[in-house]
């Protein structure tokens, strides 16, 4: 029973399935493993083990048509005509009553040697068919395992690559089919483009199944592996993370396995892609502009008090964050007396002295009501009154005939540096000397 088992698994086909079943198995096999059409050099083995498992159940099933085809024995029986009496036999005589037998020693009769049977030829070569079946299996299985870890390690290096912006690297694991359509060069500005669009931050590959083949440009054919990847990605528009499946084929070309990226049109992706960047960009410097007028003084062309907030907010949690020096100055012009005309040109001719100073250094500054404060990064307390008070000089100087008798430039500042954080206590504690708070 053993090695009808084994022919049925040989065969690919279930315990007990019909001869049409078996047939149909063994001519499929036929045609996938016969030597003279099949390239796998173990064709022949493998071919020699299906035509014995295929002998057996066809032996089986010839056996069981035979002996349903034969007659069933009957013993014959005896007619009597009608009317006449059906003849008994004659009772036996009676036994003589005789003397038992004297006992007698009971002997065990002698051992007989059994009788060692051996398999015949034919379930040697059906043990041997399946054995080697088994071994072919297992054969098969290990090599599948190790294509599927080689493939797997392939796109994981790709994959390393890419996230820490080593391009040529990642391009020496592209498969020989893409580096023959897409030069280095057209790759790196592809992978630019994206990463513009969409920097990684991780991945992960999720899961891979198996693809015999795969054929590519009318004849071109492939053995390949499908992994499906989990991609996690900056968004340009709102520093946020999205997150989102790929499918990635890796192709076995001559034995070496290679991230197929299946298209030569790179140039067109990488136009789309700054297409889309641009554009995005767009959208950005205006949200971004719509932003700075609503917190920028026309007048003084300087931040309002709304804009002065969110710099002295970010300035001051960069400094938090990541230390270095850093100064908050105040500086108050006054001409003295009521507001008038040489007040508000006065103002202006010290806005526009602040204004152009600070311009080349991208300091931000506030201006309003004769007070403007000023917020100089990675500037520390050695420098920062001389600094100072030569930007007062400057505005004494460019102030000209707005300048009368009575009126008073005055400035304060205080400074930080290594593990002393400012706040906005702190920063309002210099405003606060010239009636003004953030």
């Amino acid at each position: 029973m053993g090695n009808l088992l084994e022919s049925y698994r040989v065969l690919g086909v279930k315990v007990g399935a019909g001869m049409a079943d078996v047939t149909s198995s063994y001519r499929r096999l036929c045609r996938e493993y016969h030597p003279d059409i099949s390239d796998d050099p173990a064709a022949e083995e493998l071919m020699k083990q299906i035509n014995i498992a295929y002998t057996v159940l066809r032996d089986k099933f010839k056996r069981e048509e035979s002996f349903r085809s034969r007659q069933t024995f009957t013993r014959p029986v005896k007619r009597y005509p009608a009317g006449e009496p059906r003849q008994s036999p004659p009772p036996p005589p009676p036994r003589q009553s005789q003397q038992p037998p004297p006992p007698r020693h009971t002997q065990q009769p002698p051992p007989q040697p059994q009788r060692k049977t051996s398999p015949s030829p034919h379930q040697d070569a059906r043990a041997q068919a399946a054995e080697a079946h088994r071994q072919k299996t297992a054969e098969r299985v290990a090599v599948s395992q190790e294509a599927e870890e080689d493939a797997r390690e392939v796109l994981h290096n790709y994959f390393v690559a890419l996230n820490s912006f080593d391009y040529e690297k990642s391009y020496g694991f592209l498969s020989a089919y893409d580096k023959k359509n897409i030069t280095l060069e057209a790759f790196i500005k592809w992978r630019e483009s994206v990463a513009r669009l969409y920097p990684m931050r991780e991945f992960q590959i999720a899961g891979g199944s198996s693809v015999a083949v795969i054929t590519w440009g009318g004849d071109k054919s492939f053995h390949a592996r499908k992994f499906r990847v989990m991609v996690t990605e900056d968004d340009y528009t709102d520093n946020k993370k999205q997150s989102g499946d790929i499918d990635k084929l890796v192709i076995n070309e001559d034995g070496n396995w290679g991230v197929f990226l299946g298209y030569k049109e790179v140039t067109e992706l990488t136009r789309s892609f700054d297409k889309r960047f641009e554009s995005k960009r767009k959208s950005e410097v205006e949200k971004r502009w719509e932003e700075y007028k609503a917190g920028f003084h026309p007048e003084f062309d300087m931040l309002n008090l709304d804009g002065m907030k969110k710099q002295i907010s970010r300035e001051l949690y960069r400094q938090r964050r990541y230390g270095g020096s850093m100064t908050f100055a105040a500086v108050s012009v006054k001409s003295g007396g009521e507001k008038n005309t040489g007040q508000a040109e006065l103002l202006r001719s010290a806005a526009k002295t602040i204004s152009d100073a600070l311009r080349e250094i991208d300091v931000p500054a506030y201006a309003g009501d004769g007070i403007f404060a000023i917020m100089y990064v990675e500037l520390g307390k050695r420098s920062a009154d001389a600094i100072i008070s030569r930007l007062v000089e400057t505005i004494r100087k460019n102030a000209g005939p707005q300048l009368g008798t009575t009126a008073e430039i005055e400035y304060e500042y205080g400074s930080w540096s290594g593990q002393v954080y400012a706040d906005t206590d702190t920063l309002n504690g210099i405003l606060i000397k010239f009636g003004k708070k953030i």
